[in-house]
């Protein structure tokens, strides 16, 4: 978990500073560390002190170097912008000078209120564009929220740092998880993260009907509530946010801390700034941050979705101890048993969804999976053998088995996406995805074909008491199952395009650019699937913007940022996909997707909203160009 980055990723290099943190960190928060990077601090308490930024997933900390403390610096949720500073700064030496990197860190922090209770606090609760007049655009980025670079820095506010929401303990992070009180719903919901809503008939926490429906007997260890989730006694939860009925006010639910949102006259949110300076020209931390704080955007958002909330409660006096050595076991079991030949399609399954419900909780088994190369190799084999036609000739004509198929290949990609998501700073990903250009190339086409299915024929239970020949209702139920895999695949596409922009922003990891998004596009544009996918997105999201006003749940909103972030790398680095979409879709994109409709769906309280609404303008912008693609 410590060992030295390799390859373009001096995210995790120094064994010292490596040690300190394991020691003074509890050990989820320690599995949680992202990248650390020596520089030059100045804030409203640091004036120009060398020390370490060390980043998490929710958390930017400071300490010295060498280490002998640690302490909460920014929280990512209170971010409002974050900035590479064009500038030459007068304290450092003339050779230092020309290969630092000034980061700029605006976030909102809560302080005693010494004058008249401010207006309009919602706004600094989520990232959004922080405008200027004298600012300008460093470049264009793609990935997440708008970053900016100006030629002089503001001078850092004097307040002191102080968090309303933030434990005082510096050994203890602060839990980002929903509040207790959400009950448990169905898994029958929608949005790409969403678990996989299928059919009751077939879902392991549902009993069997007909046919070869995969029963409940055999998911036994997936119908129990997670025994593992780490237990803060000391953090507190942020709690899902919730909107009332006009969009632009919002409550936490079922919160009992005291909150900015409670109407509280003692306290008020300001603006304050964290400037790094990093003496290096290859440093990677301004990507990680922003990776990190686009990452935690989404995951904000995706909380304030009960269903998906649901799923990192933990039961109720189950709480244990976090142990790395006891989840680095649970995982070398579940590939050893993933490996077994004589699997059933059942037993896959369930193995898949412990192993993505135990992922989606503990950060350490994502590293897990990209420290070797076989278990990825071994799930894009597994989609193959399904997608986009079935090897098993039974079931091109059984359409229960090929249901089957279908849930098992959703929960496979469900599973992928999320080993993809936050795992920038590992260097073995990249090194897997480098290593076999086939399996990623096999991956890349499945995502973008559409499942065959067996024709539509009657299909009949023999197995009914009176032996009754009754027709049961598979058209639907696949059609069905083809729109939750298509959004899946979505979703992990979207990922992936994140593995290759940050390796041409930042040339990370495998010394050439053209292992980057322009490789990406290129193979995809000559695979004839292609066509008909970008169709289908288009078509998902006028649907999406035009088919009512009832509001996008937070799992649509986040799927909605992806297929705008799709759309845009297709219009950027696509000739041919982009004169497509310009052609075909123009007057999809003049009556249907305008912004007017999208700030219809989009509540304001949702973290994604303002990342969505850049990135839609920038979309629209793409399509009223002529040529704007990029090598």
């Amino acid at each position: 978990m410590g060992s030295p980055a390799r390859s373009g990723f001096p995210a995790r290099m120094n064994s010292r500073l490596d040690a300190f943190l394991r020691r003074r960190l509890a050990p989820e928060v320690y599995d949680a560390i992202r990248a650390y990077e020596p520089c030059v601090v100045v804030s409203d308490s640091e004036n120009h002190t060398f020390k370490y930024v060390v980043l998490s997933d929710r958390l930017i900390y400071l300490t010295e170097n060498p280490p002998k403390s640690i302490r909460r610096a920014v929280a990512l949720r209170d971010v409002v912008a974050i900035e590479l500073i064009d500038d030459y700064p007068e304290f450092l030496n003339s050779p230092d000078r020309e290969v630092n990197q000034h980061i700029r860190i605006i976030y909102s922090s809560t302080v005693k209120k010494e004058c008249e209770k401010s207006k309009g606090l919602g706004k600094f609760l989520f990232p959004f564009h922080h405008a200027n007049a004298n600012n300008k655009k460093v470049k264009e980025e793609n990935n997440g929220p708008v970053f900016w670079k100006s030629k002089e820095p503001r001078s850092p506010n004097e307040s002191s740092l102080r968090y309303c929401l933030e434990s005082s303990a510096p050994t203890k992070d602060s839990t980002l998880c929903p509040s207790p009180n959400f009950k448990k719903l169905s898994l029958h919901g929608q949005g790409a993260f969403q678990p996989l809503p299928s059919p009751s008939r077939r879902s392991c926490q549902s009993t069997p009907a007909t046919g070869k429906a995969i029963s409940k007997t055999s998911c036994t260890t997936n119908t129990k509530k997670p025994q593992d989730f780490a237990a803060h006694k000391d953090s507190l939860c942020e709690v899902p946010f919730k909107c009332n009925g006009n969009k632009n006010e919002f409550y936490l639910e079922n919160s009992l801390l005291t909150s900015p949102l409670q109407s509280s006259t003692n306290l008020e949110k300001k603006e304050l700034e964290l400037h790094l300076y990093i003496i290096s020209t290859t440093s990677s931390i301004f990507l990680h941050l922003k990776s990190s704080w686009n990452n935690y955007i989404i995951k904000a958002t995706l909380l304030q979705d009960p269903i998906y909330a649901s799923e990192l409660i933990p039961a109720i006096g189950s709480q244990k101890p976090y142990r790395s050595e006891e989840k680095i076991k649970h995982f070398s079991q579940l590939k050893s048993e993933l490996f077994l030949k004589d699997n059933t399609l059942s037993k896959i399954l369930c193995l898949i969804m412990e192993l993505k419900a135990a992922a989606r909780k503990n950060f350490i088994l994502k590293k897990l999976f990209w420290k070797t190369s076989d278990l990825f190799y071994f799930l894009v084999n597994k989609l193959h053998e399904y997608l986009p036609e079935s090897r098993d000739k039974n079931a091109r004509q059984n359409k229960s088995q090929r249901a089957d198929e279908l849930v098992v290949c959703i929960e496979i990609l469900q599973t992928l996406g999320l080993m993809f998501r936050e795992t920038e700073t590992e260097s073995s990903r990249l090194n897997t995805l480098a290593a076999k250009k086939g399996t990623l190339s096999n991956l890349l086409e499945i995502l973008i074909s559409k499942p065959q299915i067996p024709k539509s024929c009657p299909v009949f239970d023999i197995q009914l008491a009176d032996a009754t020949l009754v027709e049961m209702p598979f058209d639907a139920e696949l059609q069905k199952l083809i729109l939750e895999y298509t959004d899946t695949a979505t979703a992990l596409l979207y990922e992936i395009l994140l593995v290759f922009q940050q390796i041409f922003e930042g040339n990370l990891g495998l010394g050439s650019t053209k292992f980057a998004i322009s490789w990406m596009m290129s193979f995809l544009q000559n695979c004839p699937p292609i066509v008909t996918f970008v169709a289908s997105i288009v078509k998902q999201v006028v649907k999406g913007l035009s088919a009512s006003l009832q509001l996008l749940s937070p799992c649509q909103a986040v799927l909605l940022y992806q297929q705008f972030y799709i759309l845009k790398s297709c219009l950027q680095y696509s000739k041919t996909l982009a004169e497509y979409i310009r052609n075909d879709y123009r007057e999809e994109f003049r009556y249907f997707i305008h912004m007017p409709a999208l700030k219809k769906r989009l509540p304001l309280c949702y973290p994604i909203t303002q990342p969505t609404t850049q990135l839609f303008h920038e979309v629209l912008q793409l399509i009223e160009q002529k040529q704007c693609v990029k090598y």
